[in-house]
């Protein structure tokens, strides 16, 4: 009987990829490919992305709102792309390779692979101390993950606020195009 070896891949064999449309990810050495968004979750996002760019104009220190593809590093070997994410302190714009800041807040919207974007990426985001995860519900729904390891949860269905973007308010309904 023949045994298979799996090998990982590296962080600088990850890095080494050639550049992608696609969500491509890096989990403790395995290479994750997330399939392709639908227009209705691009659709949120963008509108999430907006809302949050929005808040961050003329604060001081300015924050930083980015959104995917963007790599970001949450640990060794850990290089998530989450969809939207804020950095609350500065960022170097022009340094090579992943940010390596954690973020602040991250945003998925929920895709078909439910327990990678909902479970696995909360407990790496927990791991990495990251202070917020917002998880979108296409069907118009926003659970607001907080606390220590981000174990608290609020869903929200009519008016999104956080005491971490304060003035930040985001109509979930409206969001969602209702």
């Amino acid at each position: 009987m023949a045994r298979r070896r799996r090998v990982l891949t590296s962080e600088a064999e990850f890095l080494a990829l050639p550049e992608s449309v696609d969500k491509i990810e890096l989990l403790d050495g395995e290479v994750q490919v997330s399939s392709p968004p639908t227009l209705f979750h691009q659709l949120v996002l963008g509108r999430i992305f907006v809302k949050l760019s929005i808040w961050a104009e003329g604060r001081e220190p300015r924050p930083f709102v980015g959104q995917s593809p963007l790599d970001v590093r949450f640990g060794a070997n850990r290089i998530l792309q989450p969809d939207a994410l804020v950095v609350l302190g500065e960022v170097d714009a022009t340094a090579k390779g992943p940010l390596s800041q954690v973020p602040d807040l991250c945003v998925e919207v929920v895709s078909t692979d439910r327990v990678y974007d909902r479970v696995t990426k909360r407990m790496i985001y927990a791991a990495a101390g990251v202070r917020e995860f917002w998880v979108v519900e296409l069907a118009g729904m926003i659970e607001r993950w907080t606390g220590p390891g981000l174990q608290t949860v609020e869903e929200v269905t009519s008016v999104l606020e956080t005491p971490l973007l304060p003035g930040l308010s985001i109509d979930v309904e409206a969001l969602f195009g209702r």
